[in-house]
């Protein structure tokens, strides 16, 4: 039975995926992200695919997409999908999980994004990076680098800006705290046509301390892609492959991505 708390999967559900990402009793939050991250692609195929048929994109139970990856799948999930699965997995390690959404304050059109915040700490598993940000603070990794930025005014709304693997900076700003299956379902259903994925095909994951990334071109033809630099102030994307998508994609599933 799924807990009335939220997010949250069935226990037998969260064990297998804590076993298939090699989680343990002793690794931090930090741990079980990157973990996570490693094995579930993120990106906008499985959204795609519903829209396309006419169905409203899956983020508010993410037990289909955690269900379809152990069997194998290798679509590309959203961030609501990352944030509902990730979330119910430390939120059955008892950690206290809040489901957040942001609006990007840069984007000319409207993109809404959902992250975590994990005891008190900002956390956003699929932008990177893996580890928690304290309120005011800045943290950077090999994917990312993140700041948690205190609203100017009293009673106002914080700033989450970030930078990862040879991007461009980004801004959001909370929207709402604490939501629950219903809103998140309600984001869901306004990125169907609001959103700042585009129509190509895109994967990208964290493994073996780089970033990848896997993206269709307007010709059909996808390029594997690598950041590669000490920090993702320096980094930079370096092609790695090209061919057809699914076979590029198809390197999430390696033990080892090989450059």
């Amino acid at each position: 039975m799924l807990s009335v708390v939220f997010p949250a999967v069935d226990d037998r559900l969260a064990r297998d995926v804590l076993a298939a990402i090699g989680a343990r009793p002793e690794h931090d939050v930090e741990a079980v992200v990157q973990a996570f991250r490693a094995w579930m692609p993120a990106g906008s195929t499985a959204k795609r695919l519903a829209v396309d048929a006419g169905r409203v994109p899956p983020g508010a139970d993410p037990t289909a997409p955690l269900e379809a990856r152990l069997a194998g799948s290798l679509e590309s999930w959203s961030c609501w999908v990352f944030c509902t699965a990730v979330g119910a997995l430390l939120a059955g390690r008892g950690h206290d999980v809040n489901v957040v959404v942001e609006h990007h304050r840069t984007a000319s059109v409207v993109d809404f994004h959902s992250v975590l915040i994990v005891d008190g700490s900002l956390l956003d598993p699929y932008l990177g990076p893996s580890a928690p940000v304290p309120p005011g603070h800045d943290v950077t990794r090999r994917d990312a680098w993140v700041s948690w930025v205190p609203a100017d005014v009293p009673g106002g709304r914080w700033d989450h800006l970030g930078l990862r693997g040879g991007g461009s900076p980004y801004r959001y700003r909370v929207l709402g705290e604490r939501l629950d299956r219903h809103d998140v379902a309600a984001f869901c259903e306004i990125s169907a046509t609001h959103s700042g994925v585009g129509r190509r095909r895109n994967a990208h994951w964290f493994a073996g301390d780089r970033l990848w990334f896997v993206r269709e071109g307007d010709d059909g033809t996808g390029e594997l892609r690598v950041a590669e630099g000490p920090t993702p102030f320096e980094q930079r994307r370096r092609v790695v492959a090209r061919g057809p998508y699914e076979e590029l994609r198809a390197h999430i599933d390696a033990s080892v991505v090989a450059p």
